[in-house]
């Protein structure tokens, strides 16, 4: 029986929310020079970099281990969110597996909160919640942030 999930989490950052939008969606293939570590490199199969419909494959390590994920996006660049749907590679188990990143300006100092949202069906209950990846993606949400902050400053 396929068990519906949904984990969410929230990482304040410094820098505005279009400039965090710009480099993840805009500039994915920036991910790698940014976290070299994690990420290997952002693939286009087709469409046009951060537009809706685009079909692109990240390459990256989690875990220990090198892998890649196919997915098509879904833009919203007046809201500052994109969804991820994973249509192959790794997390393939988790079928209608969604990454949603919904960067929200806070009032007043200039900062965001970038909500990450994952929605997925999994096989049964025995199956884990994709916690690690979750995690994995505050990191490299902080490390993206670091770079611009950084950035700005050698101006």
């Amino acid at each position: 029986m396929v068990v519906k999930g949904k984990i969410e989490a929230k990482v304040e950052i410094k820098s505005s929310a279009q400039e965090f939008h710009d480099v993840v969606n805009g500039k994915p293939h920036h991910l790698a020079n940014i976290s070299p570590d994690k990420m290997h490199g952002c693939t286009l199969h087709s469409g046009d970099l951060g537009s809706t419909g685009s079909i692109i494959e990240w390459h990256y390590t989690h875990e220990g281990v090198k892998k890649s994920t196919k997915q098509i996006i879904e833009v919203d660049d007046g809201k500052y969110k994109v969804v991820y749907k994973i249509i192959g590679g790794h997390f393939s188990e988790y079928p209608n597996f969604h990454i949603t990143y919904d960067a929200i300006p806070k009032p007043g100092d200039g900062g965001t909160i970038v909500h990450l949202i994952f929605e997925y069906e999994k096989p049964d209950e025995n199956t884990p919640d994709p916690t690690s990846l979750l995690e994995y993606l505050c990191d490299l949400t902080k490390e993206v942030d670091a770079h611009i902050q950084a950035e700005a400053a050698a101006k």
